[in-house]
């Protein structure tokens, strides 16, 4: 499962909108687990109200070929609580340790590790430290784009300060993150997971900011820049539309003053 802070509110957002995003398999375990935990709907309801949402989302979906995976959910709606939780704390001591390693590039990646292991000791009390998320995903949160040699070499030096610990069982790749460090201040809270590296790196001082749209730490590229290439689109469309809305209201009041005369 891809991380998310707020699933109770993420769930909500996707039933408003009757949309099943990017993993609808994702999309639909959430919304299960929200009809069960959240409206109070018993399993038979979830498993109507689940395949209701689906066919709104996609009017032409067979449902019988959904059936068993509906089916499923519905049985597990209570096996795993909604997470909600509005982010994570990294320490003085955490950030120290960090900031020991040779690199920036160790520095964001292990920064990462340490932020995605926190969100699974909250989402699962027993977790203890485990990264239950894929190495890609974890590269991508941590702005690293490199191969996948340099990746497994960043992961054995970490392992070699005792920093973290690989999973010994041969069907895992899952990693354990040795240097939670709970009892020291806190100097960061993170509550946005996407660009994880970066928002380590302006923590360090270099120039990156925070879009004043969605929030995403961007690498800033001048004193004026307020938005990440995405919004920025955005509002360029926007003000062009509101310019000709303006526009076309200024000509309509000037005909009627005309005409008046």
């Amino acid at each position: 499962m891809s991380i998310v802070l707020n699933e109770r509110e993420w769930a909500e957002n996707a039933i408003a909108s009757r949309q099943l995003g990017r993993s609808p398999m994702e999309t639909l375990n959430r919304v299960a687990r929200y009809y069960y935990q959240c409206e109070g709907y018993r399993r038979k309801e979830v498993k109507q109200k689940v395949a209701d949402f689906l066919l709104q989302c996609d009017p032409g979906v067979i449902l019988v070929k959904w059936e068993g995976t509906i089916d499923r959910l519905a049985r597990t709606a209570g096996k795993y609580k909604l997470i909600e939780l509005d982010g994570v704390d990294v320490t003085e001591e955490e950030l120290r340790i960090i900031a020991s390693l040779d690199g920036k590039q160790a520095q964001r990646l292990a920064f990462t590790l340490l932020c995605v292991a926190k969100y699974w000791n909250e989402a699962q009390p027993n977790d203890n430290g485990w990264v239950n998320t894929s190495d890609k995903d974890v590269m991508n949160m941590a702005n690293i784009k490199t191969s996948v040699r340099r990746q497994s070499m960043l992961l054995h030096e970490m392992k070699k300060a005792g920093l973290i610990r690989f999973s010994k069982r041969v069907d895992s790749l899952n990693i354990q993150v040795k240097f939670i460090k709970p009892d020291s201040p806190v100097k960061i809270h993170i509550e946005d997971f996407r660009n994880i590296g970066n928002q380590y790196l302006m923590y360090c001082g270099e120039p990156f900011i925070k879009c004043d749209l969605c929030g995403l730490t961007i690498k800033k590229k001048n004193n004026r820049q307020k938005y990440c290439p995405d919004c920025a689109a955005e509002m360029y469309i926007r003000k062009s539309v509101e310019s000709v809305m303006g526009n076309r209201g200024g000509q309509r009041r000037q005909a009627d003053k005309t005409a008046a005369v």
